[in-house]
């Protein structure tokens, strides 16, 4: 992996970045995830879920009853 850096004259030249450097990203990004994905489901999202779910078991029971009566 590299980023770009320009020279003097405006040209873009690419530059390797440091094994260490990507090692130390690629910790801190995984720590970061692996916090976010512990981290518990807000009460608003999962009213939200719920309301979808009871949505679609609505829409199903209609489904079926339209199936039923031909």
């Amino acid at each position: 992996m590299s980023h770009s850096n320009f020279t003097k004259s405006g040209q873009r030249e690419e530059v390797p970045l440091d094994t260490k450097v990507l090692d130390a990203i690629g910790r801190a990004l995984k720590a970061h995830y692996d916090e976010l994905v512990k981290a518990p489901l807000p009460d608003r999202f999962l009213d939200l879920l719920a309301d979808l779910e009871e949505e679609e078991r609505r829409g199903e029971a209609h489904k079926g009853d339209a199936n039923a009566s031909r």
